[in-house]
């Protein structure tokens, strides 16, 4: 019985250091005689330098994102062009849509395309010379700190786990096994949503996005006019009022041939009426 209490006891000083802060969890090795210099390699963060010694660099992680804005005279086929672009260089399409043009009057495809980081450049040069680029910026997100956090956490974790298995094999009392298992089950939940988070991260600093807006060449006459101080007003007010005069003549004439119709019809109408009248006479 003494020996099942002193189970009970070491689980519960195991599961509150564990459901504390990760990094405290990560660090116990430490006091058992673990050399600080050490730490990196379990919990995946900067190794720490010796007092008097400056600090390794350690590598950044860079999340980029391009946005491209171009025009070009045949949107499909330059929207293809950028795709196959992107499948050259490793990467892919997560997503394609497309506008045929009728509520703005010009069509477009939007493409967002994923392209890995370290030929991200090549890839904005190829897609560059497609058509004409109206606008283009790249952005740039330093993950680094996130990414050692969930290293820390992770490993962490994984030592948390491992001690509970450890404990589970060795029980011997019922009820300390149940309470191990709870713990194991949530420990382990904890896990695997850090790893999913860390996955993820790993996947958006390897493959950079890269957002392509093509849009058709505009087509037509100039760019409309702009009217600026009172004497653009006037102006303005003068084409539309030519606006409105030419609408009429135009009105005028789509109403012609209907006019004249009805004036044959009128006339033929009156003749008709004329002879009854003059028979009844």
């Amino acid at each position: 019985m003494a020996k099942a209490l002193a189970l009970v006891v070491l689980l519960v000083a195991l599961t509150g250091c564990a459901g504390g802060s990760p990094v405290r969890d990560h660090t116990a090795p430490n006091a058992a005689g673990a050399p600080q210099s050490k730490l990196s390699d379990a919990g995946g963060g900067p190794p720490l330098a010796p007092p008097g010694e400056p600090a390794p660099d350690v590598k950044r992680d860079i999340i980029k994102t391009a946005t491209v804005t171009m025009t070009a005279a045949d949107v499909p086929a330059t929207a293809d062009k950028a795709a196959d672009i992107a499948t050259a260089a490793g990467g892919r399409v997560d997503n394609r849509s497309e506008d045929a043009g009728s509520g703005t009057g010009r069509a477009h495809i939007s493409l967002v395309l994923r392209v890995p980081a370290a030929k991200l450049d090549a890839a904005l040069g190829d897609i560059k010379k497609l058509g004409t680029v109206d606008s283009m910026q790249i952005s740039s997100d330093d993950v680094t700190a996130q990414r050692v956090d969930l290293d820390a956490r992770i490993t962490a974790l994984q030592t948390s786990v491992d001690r509970l298995l450890g404990i589970m094999r060795d029980a011997k009392d019922p009820e300390a096994l149940i309470k191990a298992e709870d713990a194991l089950s949530q420990r382990q939940a904890d896990l695997d949503s850090l790893r999913a988070q860390r996955a993820a991260l790993g996947a958006q600093i390897d493959y950079s996005t890269v957002n392509v807006e093509i849009r058709a060449e505009r087509v037509g006459g100039p760019a409309p006019q702009e009217y600026r101080g009172f004497l653009g007003q006037v102006e303005r007010g003068w084409d539309l009022l030519v606006a409105a005069v030419s609408n009429v003549v135009l009105a005028f004439g789509l109403m012609l041939p209907w006019l004249a119709a009805a004036a044959v019809l009128s006339a033929i109408g009156y003749g008709i009426v004329k002879l009854v009248r003059a028979r009844r006479s």
